[in-house]
């Protein structure tokens, strides 16, 4: 993903990752896991979740082992996608369905994140620290095993009216503003909702969205709750 230019914050991914065109294929989707499974907590206070499950807690005190990848990633290969981004095959028909319906109303949407692996993510989190410091750098990036990006169900979106940066100000565009309103409908959930820092421990991403499925996405907004405080009820 590109580095944004000079953000009011920094921004959710380091620099470096090239764009390219990308289109995708459909697939079939399973249907979301009925509930968040029992963490087992560790050690140091932090709560190991399940791998595999897609409505498990992901926060400051919830991570994914180290060894957690999803299962049947699949490539984003085509004109809406950046270069080497990956989500789950049953994500894909969702997130096809949400980027056609976007377009048929004039907004093109580009995922310029998806899937990272742990590793990845240590890395993100070491660049951000090295850039900002700790304590910004926990404000806008996940440490390892704590990013929704590794589930494999999470992209981050963006547009040419801010060069396809992860910035606070995609969510006063056109297509910042149809994700707000139509993402439920396809499953997608915004994690980070704005002024709700102090509850998620996360800057407002307007980018970033997580796929929960249809129905649960819809009791996450009916609920008024942020997606983590659902998931932890």
């Amino acid at each position: 993903a590109p580095a944004a230019a000079a953000p009011a914050s920094p921004p959710s991914t380091p620099p470096g990752e090239p764009a390219s065109d990308a289109t995708v294929e459909a697939s079939h989707a399973a249907p979301p896991s009925p509930a968040a499974p029992t963490a087992t907590p560790n050690a140091d206070g932090v709560y190991i979740v399940p791998c595999g499950d897609i409505l498990v807690p992901l926060d400051k005190l919830h991570r994914l082992e180290e060894d957690c990848e999803p299962q049947g990633l699949v490539l984003l290969t085509g004109d809406y996608a950046f270069e080497q981004q990956r989500v789950t095959e049953d994500v894909l028909p969702h997130l096809l369905a949400l980027i056609e319906a976007a377009a048929a109303e004039g907004h093109v949407i580009a995922v310029v994140s998806s899937y990272r692996s742990f590793e990845t993510q240590r890395n993100t989190f070491q660049y951000h620290v090295d850039e900002y410091g700790l304590e910004q750098a926990s404000r806008v990036s996940a440490r390892p095993g704590h990013s929704e990006h590794q589930l494999g169900t999470t992209v981050d979106f963006s547009s040419a009216a801010v060069g396809h940066e992860l910035v606070e100000a995609f969510g006063r565009t056109p297509e910042g503003r149809w994700l707000a309103e139509h993402a439920h409908e396809y499953g997608f959930v915004l994690s980070y909702p704005e002024g709700m820092e102090e509850v998620t421990g996360y800057i407002y991403e307007p980018w970033h969205f997580r796929w929960v499925g249809r129905e649960v996405a819809a009791e996450v907004r009916a609920s008024g709750l942020t997606l983590g405080q659902f998931l932890l009820r």
